[in-house]
């Protein structure tokens, strides 16, 4: 524009400059042509005029030409000079607003990108991708058989990296995530980071859902590799749902909507995997977002319990513990388990509040019990691993500890394997260890087992999972990895508690094996507090 404007100026400025040489030739010629008249006129008067008048006249005409000649050109040379500083003037005036407008358009397309571009990874975010899903939903209608599908990706365990390493090692992951999926899509497609560690594919023009699978298969391959950051080893795996285009979506953000449903399915069902869409996994989606509403109010309204499951010692079944165990006294499904709440939970972080219940709970419990005159009495208390890589978790134990009362060394926190091979789990287990509170590795033999963390970590009791116990007594392979962990444990200096046991032969073998102690509904069912101190006075 300015350029424009710059060239009309310079066009404006050399016409006038034209038009006063125009003029400036006019006046000189109008004053030749006077002088010529008076020397006709002087001709014809000379007859009748002295000599000496005569040449004044002719003198004072003559003077009179230069003088007009000279003021012309004067004229002319300070218009000429007043338009070109004007001239100047106009140059600097438009080279300010050039450089302006220079400065607003970068400030536009710097707030457009802010606006439309997700600012760590540089990916269209959730406005620019549901724009383009708007406008590509549109050609359905227009070319017949045109399909589309869209790919919700999500990161499995990324709080965990945050939490224990970090947000600047989190951010990293994720910019090493958004240039994987890059290389997994085309360059007709969109990838966009819709926020946190959420990601959305949209495949554009493809024949059938074969493409998409893939496409699917690609990302679990990608991710499949550890990613390098700051000399760390970093294992993150991603859960994916997929949702083909269909003439019942009535907005772009239905297919979006069912992408991700798919995705929470994918999680559900075991994570590091694909779902695609179908109806059912809606009313899936309604009965989850049911079940959190549940659960908030839940806890709103103290309907979780904490039940206790005895511990014995092998050798001569006398109480040596408990282990509490969570209820939810359902309003509408009555007393319901974990394992039917806890994925969700541990997905939308309510596990946090409730882990801290249970603790709280059970640690008052134990100042009850040793207030009836139960003494040493341990409670065995799960942490989740939410709750476990709390970076004040520490803190909040020792409070817990303090407002009930209840000795350190009464309280024996549970973790399982995958948590105790977490980066940041040593320096928890240690703080914790200091604290005189002991450690415990749950399900043991279902997970990493592995010798060296064993070594490494202040881990006081290892309790074999039941799923070994089952078969000790008719299955030779079980009984000889039972008898191995607890010679193993035994080596190491850690006790062993035995999960599961539901019959006299399988006591009997622990006990041959030298077990230290075990629990299972040989000894008891899960009760509440008051009835476990009936149990002990028993």
């Amino acid at each position: 524009m300015t350029d424009k404007i710059k060239h009309n100026r310079s066009a404006v400025i050399k016409s006038i400059k034209r038009n006063i040489s125009l003029i400036n030739s006019i006046v000189m010629l109008v004053v030749v042509s006077l002088l010529f008249v008076n020397i006709r006129f002087l001709s014809s008067v000379l007859n009748y005029m002295p000599p000496l008048s005569m040449a004044v006249m002719l003198g004072t005409v003559c003077v009179l030409v230069i003088i007009s000649l000279y003021l012309a050109r004067l004229i002319s040379q300070v218009a000429i000079s007043d338009i070109e500083e004007y001239d100047n003037r106009i140059n600097e005036i438009l080279g300010s607003m050039q450089q302006e407008i220079t400065h607003r358009v970068q400030a536009e397309k710097a707030l457009e990108h802010q606006a439309f571009y997700d600012q760590l990874t540089n990916l269209p975010n959730r406005v620019q991708f549901t724009r383009h899903l708007g406008r590509i939903s549109k050609r359905p209608k227009e070319h017949e058989n045109y399909l589309f599908a869209v790919l919700f990706v999500d990161l499995d365990n990324f709080k965990v990296v945050n939490d224990s390493m970090g947000h600047r090692m989190g951010d990293q992951v994720l910019i090493k995530t958004a240039r994987r999926l890059e290389h997994c899509i085309r360059t007709t497609d969109m990838l966009s980071r819709l926020g946190g560690d959420e990601f959305a594919i949209l495949l554009d023009d493809i024949t059938d859902i074969s493409d998409t699978l893939r496409v699917a298969e690609r990302i679990k391959l990608e991710m499949s590799s550890p990613f390098d950051i700051d000399g760390y080893e970093v294992f993150i795996t991603a859960s994916i749902g997929v949702a083909l285009n269909s003439e019942e979506y009535a907005q772009e953000d239905d297919i979006l909507r069912d992408a991700d449903i798919a995705m929470y399915q994918a999680k559900s069902s075991g994570r590091a995997r694909y779902e695609v869409f179908d109806a059912s996994l809606r009313d899936i989606a309604m009965k989850r977002l049911q079940l959190e509403a549940d659960l908030r109010q839940g806890i709103n309204n103290l309907e979780f319990m904490v039940y206790y499951q005895p511990i014995v010692s092998v050798s001569d079944c006398s109480i040596t513990g408990a282990e509490a165990l969570l209820r939810w006294d359902h309003p509408r499904d009555g007393m319901t388990l974990p394992a039917s709440f806890l994925q969700v939970a541990e997905d939308t972080d309510l596990i946090v509040k409730i882990g801290e219940l249970v603790l709280a709970t059970a640690c008052k419990q134990h100042g009850a019990w040793k207030n009836a005159g139960c003494q040493h009495i341990r409670i065995d208390v799960n942490f989740s691993s939410r709750q476990f890589l709390l970076k004040n978790l520490p803190e909040i134990v020792s409070q817990v500890l303090v407002e009930t009362g209840m000795e350190p060394s009464s309280l024996d926190i549970e973790i399982t394997e995958s948590i105790a091979m977490e980066p940041r789990s040593v320096a928890v287990l240690n703080e914790l260890s200091v604290m005189g509170i002991r450690m415990s590795i749950d399900d043991f033999g279902t997970g990493y087992s592995s010798l060296g963390y064993l070594k490494r970590f202040p881990i006081d009791t290892i309790k074999i999972d039941k799923t070994f116990l089952k078969e000790v007594t008719v299955d030779p392979n079980a009984k000889a990895i039972v008898i191995a962990i607890i010679a193993m444990a035994h080596s190491l200096g850690i006790k062993v508690v035995a999960e599961g046991v539901e019959t006299r032969e399988q006591l009997l073998f622990l006990r041959s094996c030298r077990c230290d102690e075990a629990q299972g509904y040989f000894f008891g069912l899960p009760m509440t507090g008051e009835e476990f101190v009936k149990l002990l006075q028993e």
